[in-house]
């Protein structure tokens, strides 16, 4: 029996549209290595998949305890027969407008480069809801939200549940089992984080932690994502303007994820890179 996926991404994450012959296409999420970018511990990004630990039991109650697997070298598939949307909300600042190149297609097949710390690449459903975050002057009187959370959704997902499997994001290699998860009332919720250490459950730093950033500071792990389009590119970085209500409106936004489920919205923000634009939709199986 089917069900719905929803999938929550959040932390440094770019998304990529793979448009294929004949329509529709897959969307892969590059959650980039920190190499070279930054080497004190507190900004170790560790990409994990989290769910609630009463999902690996069929028909049992959810617990609230939620339990993770970390994702660290792998690659996660999700979803058949290359039908998923490839649009963009316009909340996710697309980075392949600003360099004027894709990235690099390496990052994209079975022979990753270390580049990245893990993919997941989604073969249905589309981009319901984003967390918009602040305003962001992206360049030079360019006021904009640039979210930092994003909701996936596959709206019927074929089976009763659902097999993680991790491969090897370099080829060959051991596969992981990342667990078998059950739905409840026909919704399945796991969550797909690449954040430091200190931002993952089942205990993130307060908010007294996250102060608002300086007007004009970058955010600090924005820089990473250029490193994922195989050659020097200019680099443009996000500066904080202010709240939310500052940003101008935007067309071909998606809908928001609401204020008390959208994390911090200053510190690591999302990124799209190919077609921009458009509104999120969810596609079939």
């Amino acid at each position: 029996m089917a069900f719905t996926l929803r999938i929550t991404f959040s932390g440094l994450c770019l998304f990529v549209p793979e448009p294929v012959s004949g329509g529709g296409g897959r969307m892969h999420v590059l959650m980039p290595g920190m190499f070279g970018h930054h080497h004190g511990p507190e900004d170790r990004h560790v990409p994990v998949v989290v769910y609630d630990a009463g999902a690996l039991v069929q028909g049992g109650p959810l617990l609230g305890v939620p339990a993770l697997a970390k994702l660290t070298g792998y690659s996660l598939a999700v979803g058949q027969g290359d039908t998923a949307s490839t649009l963009l909300c316009s909340q996710i600042v697309d980075l392949a407008e600003i360099t004027g190149r894709p990235v690099d297609p390496d990052h994209l097949g079975p022979d990753s480069t270390r580049k990245l710390a893990a993919r997941a690449t989604l073969h249905a459903g589309g981009i319901t809801r984003v967390a918009p975050g602040v305003c962001w002057e992206m360049r030079p009187g360019e006021f904009r939200p640039i979210a930092h959370r994003v909701e996936w959704e596959i709206p019927d997902f074929p089976g009763d549940s659902l097999a993680l499997v991790g491969q090897p994001i370099g080829g060959g290699g051991t596969a992981r089992d990342l667990g078998t998860l059950y739905p409840r009332n026909g919704l399945l919720s796991i969550q797909i984080l690449h954040e430091t250490v200190q931002e993952l459950p089942p205990e993130p730093l307060p908010l007294e932690h996250h102060p608002l950033p300086n007007p004009g500071e970058h955010p600090r792990h924005f820089s990473a994502f250029y490193s994922l389009f195989g050659e020097p590119v200019p680099i443009v970085l996000p500066r904080f303007w202010g709240m939310l209500e500052d940003a101008p409106p935007r067309t071909g936004g998606c809908p928001e994820i609401p204020p008390d489920a959208g994390a911090y919205a200053y510190d690591c923000l999302v990124a799209g890179a190919g077609a921009g634009g458009g509104t999120g939709g969810g596609g079939g199986t």
